[in-house]
């Protein structure tokens, strides 16, 4: 079938999203400068090892099917989220929208799309694939809506930078034919659902997971092209599930074309992982090649942002502490092929490697340990940053890791030693979290110099598991090139040692050694103000903390409230979209911002919203 329904243009004075991402990206430079220059801010880290994965997390909410861009040099992720209490993915009401510059430490920037008042898309929106329309100018994100009942269609929203969207004023632009489809919009649970969009030969194409009126109705992807992301028309199935359960529905699909080989990689509904089918010729896939290239995963992507590199991303699920419920996360690694473009398989180098070059033993093979691990166990917090930390006890590397499992613990009897590269001193302080047993000879971290291997300071856990902070005054070994050991030769009780956040530091004789004022927020501000629809508020922290933004109307009641993060000193940003916690727009007047910090009012301001 083909649908004609018109998309907002961008008005033509509106910057195009490679300026506007460059005046983002210009803003934070600036900020990261007026931070050197203020005496009470520690500048920006020298080196940092703090064992954070390419993971993203977003903390207290199961993260599902996702897409990712890389516009100059930033990474940015679509994904829709919901609660971790909340039992089916069914109900994701919400597309968030994240960015990172390493793929490892993650800013979450808000809700961009939610479900609306439209009764094709009451129910959720789910899947997001965003991309660039160079004809448009602008970038465009292709979505799964849904009614109340889960009967699913295709609708768009389009943006200028990446962070503010606009749907598509006649959404849905594509929904199949119930005569040659299984959909029922009067029904339950109509399939139509994760697009797959690319470009080819001057068309839009796009794969949908849907059924076929085929035997019981039959799994397949449906086709269709567009020469304009406006109209567009039925090709016909792209695949048919020709295997022995041909109902269910290739769900997720990526289809990439790699050297002479065209590769299908997708999930399979209600089935835990990601199959792959890998043809010279696409029209002679079929389920009886099919390979399991992953168990335990869902909704992969395999992404290309710097040549002969493929990223290989997917959802996976790991138990919450202390519970039976599943949560999720989205695990980032890398896709081998041969040189022909054949026999994709995923690669997952060793965590440690990139900055560690000895790393010995079994507990270090293990690490770094992912989450809170000892809450899996019942225990108190270990008073971990992020999303990873070192401990010699722990045996937990993450989801699809292969390494241990949530709240297992090797005790104190595993021994080893771990040395990081070499670098050059060229801050006054390294700071670093430590906690863990009391053994200096045996247990403990240092500081190296590399030219005769003498400790210029170490640190034991004290005696107690939970990590507090230590500092180290270098600035006498300026120039000198250094390297951090970690040890464990200790089997007596509380043989183990936890570490965290190693980061090197300069400070003004004003701020050093004394820690950071009490109250991280230094400056803030709203922009636009006012506004509409959303709005950003900036500030600029003088210690690492945990930021949560907050929106109260002005009689004091709760009208949004985002995702707590661990953010870096420095210079930050939170946004509003303008939306409720129910994911409805908010009513036009004055509302309050608060900035909490480690669970403490920090900050706050007024901020309009026009309509």
């Amino acid at each position: 079938m083909s649908a004609h329904l018109p998309i907002p243009h961008r008005p033509a004075a509106t910057a195009s999203p490679r300026v506007r991402l460059m005046r983002f990206c210009l803003v934070h430079a600036c900020l990261a400068l007026l931070a050197l220059l203020i005496p009470t801010v520690p500048a920006r880290a020298m080196i940092r090892f703090d064992f954070e994965q390419k993971f993203f997390v977003h903390p207290e909410h199961q993260v599902w099917d996702f897409s990712m861009v890389r516009p100059d040099s930033v990474y940015h992720i679509f994904y829709h989220a919901i609660p971790d209490a909340t039992p089916s993915a069914a109900r994701g009401d919400t597309i968030w929208h994240a960015h990172s510059r390493d793929l490892k430490h993650w800013q979450i920037d808000g809700p961009v799309v939610a479900v609306s008042a439209e009764a094709w898309e009451q129910g959720a929106v789910w899947a997001p694939d965003v991309f660039y329309d160079d004809a448009g100018g602008r970038w465009t994100m292709a979505y799964t809506s849904c009614d109340a009942q889960i009967n699913q269609r295709i609708a768009l929203a389009v943006s200028d930078d990446l962070f503010f969207w606009t749907k598509a004023d006649f959404n849905p632009v594509l929904e199949p034919d119930p005569l040659e489809y299984l959909w029922d919009p009067d029904g339950w649970w109509s399939d139509f659902r994760d697009p797959f969009v690319w470009r080819e030969q001057g068309l839009w194409h796009i794969l949908v997971a849907a059924r076929k009126w085929y035997t019981s109705g039959t799994g397949i992807l449906f086709h269709a092209t567009s020469p304009d992301l406006v109209t567009w028309t039925d090709q016909g199935p792209f695949f048919i599930n020709d295997g022995a359960d041909s109902w269910r529905v290739p769900e997720s699909p990526q289809y990439q074309v790699i050297g002479s080989w065209h590769h299908l990689f997708f999930g399979e509904y209600d089935t835990g992982g990601i199959s792959l089918i890998s043809e010279t010729d696409p029209g002679a896939w079929t389920m009886a090649d099919r390979v399991m290239i992953e168990t335990g995963s869902y909704a992969p992507e395999v992404d290309s942002f710097d040549p002969g590199v493929r990223l290989f991303s997917r959802i996976t699920p790991f138990h919450l502490p202390e519970s039976d419920s599943l949560t999720y996360v989205v695990r980032i690694d890398t896709l081998f092929t041969g040189p022909d473009g054949s026999a994709p398989a995923i690669y997952k180098p060793h965590p440690l490697d990139e900055h560690w070059a000895l790393h010995t033993g079994i507990v270090f093979d293990a690490n770094p340990t992912f989450g809170d691990n000892p809450l899996w166990r019942g225990e108190p917090s270990v008073g971990m940053v992020g999303n990873g930390y070192f401990s010699s006890q722990e045996y937990y590397q993450g989801p699809l890791s292969g390494k241990g499992a949530p709240g297992v613990s090797l005790g104190d009897a595993a021994l080893g030693r771990l040395e990081s590269r070499p670098f050059v001193i060229t801050g006054d302080m390294i700071e670093l979290l430590v906690g863990g047993g009391d053994y200096p000879g045996t247990c403990y971290v240092a500081l190296v110099a590399v030219a005769d291997s003498t400790i210029l300071f170490s640190e034991t856990g004290g005696g107690q598991e939970r990590m507090t902070l230590r500092r180290w005054d270098v600035r006498q070994y300026t120039g000198v090139t250094c390297f951090i050991r970690i040890v464990d030769d200790e089997t007596g009780p509380m043989g183990h040692i936890n570490v965290d956040e190693i980061t090197e530091k300069v400070f003004t004789a004003a701020a050093a050694p004394s820690p950071p004022d009490p109250g991280p927020v230094a400056t803030h501000r709203a922009a636009p103000n006012p506004f509409n629809p959303g709005t950003t508020v900036s500030f600029t922290l003088t210690a690492d903390a945990a930021i949560r933004l907050r929106i109260l109307d002005l009689r004091g009641r709760e009208v949004w409230t985002g995702p707590r993060r661990l953010l870096p000193a420095g210079p930050g940003r939170l946004s509003w979209r303008g939306r409720d916690n129910h994911g409805l727009p908010a009513g036009s007047g004055t509302y309050l911002y608060i900035l909490e910090a480690d669970g403490r009012r920090a900050a706050a301001g007024k901020i309009s919203l026009l309509k």
